[in-house]
């Protein structure tokens, strides 16, 4: 079963300590891929502090300078983090402290700056505990010989490679096409993804009702 970082965190409630095996049953971890990559990522968390490990089990650790928000970007690179308490206050992410999140992505941000009366505070990207794009709308180029899809949200400032999965990519260039993300950016490795469907030319002929589904990720296709 695949988690995200968010559905893991929430099994632990209370500051109470939660066992590996309590969390596979709960996570729906039942063959060895699937607990394997449960346990790099409680290793993972444990390394950067989000949990600690005592006797054999994790418990999560709060800190006062990290939070929980929504990234909400614009086209010219720089984010907000929302939070979900109302009154609290939107915190500016610059560009180079995204930590590879994209827009609509869930996130743990670091206070680095405390805000005043005319400025937000600022922060940085520490953990991105929920993917919102798992696929998106984009359009198709070649570049140096490799097919590159560029997304049509603005506000996700970075270029997918393509995988050949069988589609013509050549004759997809310059057209409108869905891309399913294979992997998320990684160090230094871009964001991999490989295209489900060719829309269109562009967004004018492309069917509204293909346009809406690829990018809402809503099924197409039904059983009788």
């Amino acid at each position: 079963m695949e988690f995200s970082i968010a559905t893991l965190l929430a099994q632990f409630v209370d500051g109470k300590l939660v066992a590996g095996k309590n969390l596979e049953k709960k996570l729906g971890c039942e063959d060895e891929e699937s607990i394997n990559k449960l346990q790099i990522t409680l290793d993972a968390l444990e390394k950067i502090g989000v949990l600690v490990k005592e006797r054999g089990k994790y418990r999560r650790i709060y800190e006062d300078d990290v939070v929980e928000a929504k990234l909400r970007c614009s086209s010219k690179g720089f984010c907000f983090a929302i939070q979900d308490e109302d009154n609290a206050d939107d915190i500016y992410v610059r560009e180079s402290h995204l930590s590879n999140a994209w827009n609509g992505d869930r996130v743990f941000v670091k206070i680095i700056k405390e805000g005043s009366r005319r400025r937000s505070p600022e922060g940085e990207v520490k953990l991105i505990l929920e993917r919102s794009n798992p696929s998106l709308l984009a359009t198709v180029t070649n570049k140096e010989e490799k097919y590159h899809a560029i997304p049509l949200d603005d506000r996700l400032l970075f270029e997918l490679d393509l995988k050949q999965n069988g589609q013509d990519l050549e004759a997809a260039l310059e057209h409108l096409v869905h891309v399913s993300v294979l992997r998320y950016p990684l160090g230094q490795h871009p964001p991999l993804g490989r295209v489900t469907k060719v829309l269109g030319s562009d967004a004018e002929e492309a069917a509204d009702v293909d346009i809406v589904s690829c990018k809402h990720d809503l099924p197409q296709e039904f059983p009788e």
